[in-house]
């Protein structure tokens, strides 16, 4: 009997060995004769953490104390999220000549794109604790929650880009769109400004998912409790995703490689 799944995004779960080590290779080649490596990103991302918070608390009339490890959880998640899309978008393009030569779940590509991603997360992880560090936070038993709402982002992630890298590879102008609207997603989106500040007009917060998929880690980073609206959020958005890119990819997995 055979027990090999049929879903093209499951059986790409399952060659974890293949997207692992090959996502490791792009971040080894990427920081190739690089002293710091990944720390570079690290780097770079805690100077703007610095930079931002000191402006933005003051223009905000927030505490610092309190204010910059809320910057640094939000403005690290939110590098994760936006970098999982934009690549999302050229995952198939940019591996056009392995899925042209190798015989490969097209999922094996959208995982290697997502598990890159996420061990720069890890590496950007430090700057948040260091932050809390700093201001004598320290986690809470809160911080145990932690690996389910990274689970739940890594999921998400999965979905996004593989909705997105069918459609980007089919319709080559979704790609300045979605940049287009990340852009924008951005200031409307709670990583600079807190959701309080918005009083009567926080539904702009409540409605918008991506506050929500940066607040299942964010939160139990900063010691607090995940809104119990983050959490239907995320699942229903993992559940809808999933079944979404479950059947694009049953309709058009073929017709990928005549689309690069």
């Amino acid at each position: 009997m055979n027990h090999t799944p049929n879903s093209d995004i499951i059986k790409g779960i399952y060659a974890f060995r293949i997207w692992g080590t090959l996502g490791w290779h792009d971040i080894k080649q990427r920081y190739r004769r690089s002293v710091l490596g990944p720390f570079w990103f690290t780097l770079s991302t805690a100077i703007m953490v610095g930079v931002l918070g000191a402006l933005y608390s003051s223009i905000l009339n927030q505490e610092i104390a309190n204010y910059l490890p809320f910057l640094a959880a939000g403005l690290v998640v939110w590098q994760f999220i936006s970098s999982s899309i934009l690549e999302g978008c050229t995952v198939f393009i940019a591996s056009s000549a392995l899925i042209k030569q190798i015989d490969l779940p097209l999922s094996v590509h959208v995982c290697r794109v997502v598990w890159r991603n996420f061990i720069i997360l890890l590496h950007s992880l430090p700057i948040v604790v260091l932050a809390l560090i700093i201001f004598g936070d320290m986690p809470s038993y809160e911080i145990l929650l932690l690996p389910f709402g990274l689970i739940l982002l890594l999921f998400n992630a999965l979905w996004i880009t593989v909705v997105l890298g069918i459609l980007c590879t089919r319709y080559r102008d979704v790609l300045p769109i979605v940049s287009n609207f990340l852009q924008i997603a951005f200031f409307f989106t709670p990583i600079m400004w807190s959701p309080e500040i918005l009083k009567d007009r926080g539904w702009i917060a409540e409605y918008n998912p991506l506050y929500h998929l940066i607040e299942i880690v964010r939160a139990p980073i900063l010691g607090k409790q995940i809104p119990m609206e983050s959490w239907y959020w995320s699942i229903g958005l993992v559940l809808a995703g999933l079944a979404l890119g479950q059947y694009l990819m049953s309709q058009y997995r073929n017709r990928v490689a005549y689309w690069l």
